[in-house]
């Protein structure tokens, strides 16, 4: 089944705040890989393989958008966990494995979550560097978590 974006989904898009993005496309790999779950244990290799390669396009575009000269210590943390998990993308896809896949969901959510948080802030006007602060601390922690086991 080929995924398409729905009217309602693009339109979203078009008039959402780039933070809100960012919280959408976590989204996305999330329910994406959540799929892929159960296409693995229904042994529907087609539909695993095409919700994995969605999901590591999405991974793919975070890590590109990452500002590195001005995002600092919390773009290098994000890149690092970005190119972790399009390493561990590969190796769910290749051996089918569903452990993996939610332990990346297990990453991923916090790393949501502290975009959910900054989106809020920066809708209400609040101070930069408080959460900037807040989401290093996200991001060290999702960064902790990186217990994927290896082949």
């Amino acid at each position: 089944m080929p995924l398409i974006a729905t009217d309602a989904f693009r339109s979203e898009v078009a008039r959402a705040r780039p933070t809100r993005l960012v919280v959408m496309l976590y989204d996305e790999a999330i329910n994406g890989l959540a799929a892929a779950i159960n296409a693995i244990s229904d042994n529907e290799i087609e539909e695993r393989c095409n919700r994995i390669n969605v999901v590591t396009e999405i991974v793919a575009t975070l890590h590109l958008g990452l500002d590195m000269d001005k995002g600092g210590e919390i773009a290098e943390q994000l890149g690092s966990i970005y190119r972790f998990i399009l390493g561990q993308l590969i190796r769910v896809n290749i051996h089918s494995d569903s452990q993996g896949a939610a332990q990346i969901i297990d990453v991923l959510k916090p790393l949501r979550d502290a975009w959910v948080e900054v989106d809020k802030r920066l809708a209400e006007g609040e101070d930069m560097s408080a959460m900037e602060a807040a989401m290093l601390r996200r991001v060290e922690a999702a960064g902790n978590r990186l217990t994927i086991h290896a082949a």
